[in-house]
């Protein structure tokens, strides 16, 4: 299995999915009906299905047969989302099976909306929109408004190890490394260069983690935590891992 993007990644994202709409308070300022928690909890936990270790970037780069295929737009999201699909369409497999048509429609929808928005290429687009949702009108009671705030949370959940304790954050930094590096190795043996971040013979770990912190995860988290209060500790939890590699 892949060092990070595993079924524990899986299964993490899926608790902390379920931990920002119960505990976070989702549920109750978005009134999210039993149809979309499960809608989202599904989406947390198939998310990343059959990911290859490699990013999108690769692909691109590389001009693999999947990113002709997706035309180089969310390549792997799409992957994620076919093949659960696929799978789907065995009996053992088709949980939505006791669902009417309509209700299937709008899972599938909400699915497919939350597993896209984990994208990286997307994320100042639907980041930009959130804000100016909640700058206009800070009620989400219409479908896509609906959906554009579990796209929110499955985005912070996704990247919510830097807002974690820092024992438990270093051990998720070690996993994303080890699979970083494994991109970094297939890169070179194809006379590619190597991404950023990505080449462990010079390892900067410490910068690369800064930068994804300022850029990426603070911005989210403080959109996020002014959205859901509750929330508001992550965003001390990324500070002081920020310092820690601030220290080094």
């Amino acid at each position: 299995p892949n060092p990070y993007h595993n079924s524990m990644h899986a299964a993490d994202v899926l608790h902390v999915t379920n931990f920002i709409i119960t505990s976070g308070g989702l549920s109750a300022i978005a009134k999210l009906s039993d149809e979309e928690i499960f809608a989202a909890l599904f989406s947390a936990a198939i998310h990343d299905y059959n990911h290859p270790g490699i990013n999108n970037n690769f692909h691109i780069k590389a001009q693999t047969y999947l990113a002709t295929l997706f035309n180089d737009k969310s390549i792997l999201e799409s992957v994620h989302l076919s093949c659960v699909f696929e799978l789907m369409k065995l009996d053992q497999y088709n949980v939505l099976e006791c669902f009417c048509e309509e209700q299937r429609r709008n899972i599938k929808d909400t699915i497919i909306e939350m597993v896209l928005a984990t994208d990286m290429g997307l994320h100042a687009k639907i980041i930009s929109t959130f804000k100016r949702k909640l700058v206009e009108d800070s009620t989400f009671s219409k479908k896509e408004d609906v959906r554009l705030a579990l796209s929110m949370a499955m985005k912070m959940a996704d990247i919510s190890n830097c807002g974690r304790p820092e024992d438990l954050y270093l051990k998720w930094c070690d996993h994303i490394s080890d699979e970083f590096y494994l991109q970094g190795d297939r890169e070179q043996a194809m006379g590619q260069v190597i991404s950023p971040f990505m080449d462990r013979y010079t390892p900067s770990v410490a910068k690369g983690q800064i930068a994804f912190m300022n850029y990426i995860v603070i911005p989210l988290f403080e959109c996020m935590s002014e959205f859901l209060p509750e929330m508001h500790f992550t965003i001390d939890f990324c500070e002081n891992n920020k310092a820690y590699w601030g220290a080094k």
